[in-house]
């Protein structure tokens, strides 16, 4: 039996999909283009642009497979999970935009604190967590892969 209470939150999974697919290839062909206007160093090999366009690859054959095969879920999320979905998005482009004025590891510790509280764990956690993986992603990309990130601003 359907819950008539539900029947207003029913929308097809299908147009979710396709929505999901359409921001998802808007993604993909953005960050394709992007990464074109990143700065290289001099006689560097692997300059900044190929991580992001090696991302919008499988990004944007996701997005070609949820128009062309979309699922079958009938439920809308509910609006506690949209907002919570809706600030992922928010903090994520908040998080791009600031990578250079705030630098990689403020950038990243902000983001990662918000991100965690976003997803249910206390300040604490919250804190620890940020430190800890701003620190460690700082040292694979900067000091293992020798990766130039965005600095602390003023250094």
């Amino acid at each position: 039996m359907t819950d008539p209470a539900a029947a207003g939150n029913e929308v097809s999974g299908a147009l979710g999909d396709r929505i999901a697919g359409g921001v998802l290839a808007v993604m993909a062909v953005a960050a394709w283009w992007h990464a074109g206007t990143f700065v290289t160093g001099f006689l560097q090999p692997v300059g900044p642009g190929v991580f992001p366009r090696l991302i919008s690859i499988p990004l944007a054959a996701l997005s070609a497979y949820l128009f062309v095969r979309p699922g079958v879920n009938q439920r809308w999320p509910q609006h506690a999970a949209l907002l919570r979905q809706l600030g992922l998005v928010v903090l994520l482009a908040a998080y791009a935009a600031s990578l250079e004025l705030l630098g990689f590891v403020i950038a990243t510790l902000i983001a990662t604190v918000l991100l965690t509280r976003l997803f249910g764990a206390n300040w604490k956690q919250a804190v620890i967590s940020g430190v800890l993986l701003s620190a460690v992603l700082y040292a694979l990309f900067d000091l293992a892969l020798n990766i130039p990130l965005p600095g602390l601003p003023g250094f």
